[in-house]
């Protein structure tokens, strides 16, 4: 009788020896601390990300989307399943009369505001200060000094397991700190996100 394969090797069959077993996750929270996952993975893109989603849910295995690890405690025992460290970053700037960025999950959202702000973006100068990714933000609907992502969005695209789909900022239905992601349903990815902008007229760290 054949041994059925364990995630760790299924997923080793995607993505190489970056598969790892019993990481230690304090190094990625803010709060440094937390014992090991059973099974550690980081994606550097979105198509990555896809992937790996796809063999955990065919696998049934537990799994857990780490990003920037801001507002996460993990237990000195550990995670069980598969963490899945989302480290896809990719940027694009579309600099027209309504300026727009589109980026993945994984970009740290505070980079991206002052990244922002030093092209002569202006509207995400709120986030300058806030922890964590862009994927968390716009699944918590992030906020700061009167503003939120809800001022901010314009699309998300999301993976299911039904497969891709887009998410208005209408149909995010964000209220404080939550969104319908956030309310519903819990396998459901943000992979990348579309974001407004306004020209502030010159290019400094704020605007």
């Amino acid at each position: 009788m054949t041994t059925p394969a364990r995630p760790v090797d299924v997923l080793r069959l995607y993505l190489g020896e970056s598969v790892q077993e019993h990481v230690a996750l304090a190094p990625y929270t803010s709060a440094r601390i937390g014992g090991p996952a059973d099974v550690f993975v980081v994606v550097k893109s979105a198509s990555e990300l896809m992937g790996v989603m796809r063999v955990i849910w065919e696998q049934a295995v537990p799994y857990t989307i780490l990003g920037g690890g801001s507002n996460v405690l993990v237990s000195d025992k550990g995670v069980r399943g598969v963490v899945v460290l989302d480290r896809a970053k990719e940027v694009r700037f579309e600099n027209s009369d309504q300026p727009t960025v589109w980026c993945e999950a994984g970009v740290i959202f505070s980079n991206l505001a002052n990244r922002c702000a030093s092209k002569g973006l202006a509207g995400l100068e709120w986030a300058a200060t806030v922890p964590g990714t862009v994927g968390g933000a716009v699944y918590g609907n992030a906020g700061a000094f009167g503003s939120d992502m809800s001022e901010n969005l314009i699309w998300a695209d999301v993976l299911t397991r039904a497969g891709e789909k887009r998410i208005s900022v209408a149909d995010m239905q964000y209220g404080y700190r939550t969104s319908i992601l956030k309310r519903g349903d819990k396998d459901s990815i943000i992979l990348s996100a579309l974001l407004r902008f306004k020209k502030c007229g010159q290019r400094r760290s704020v605007c």
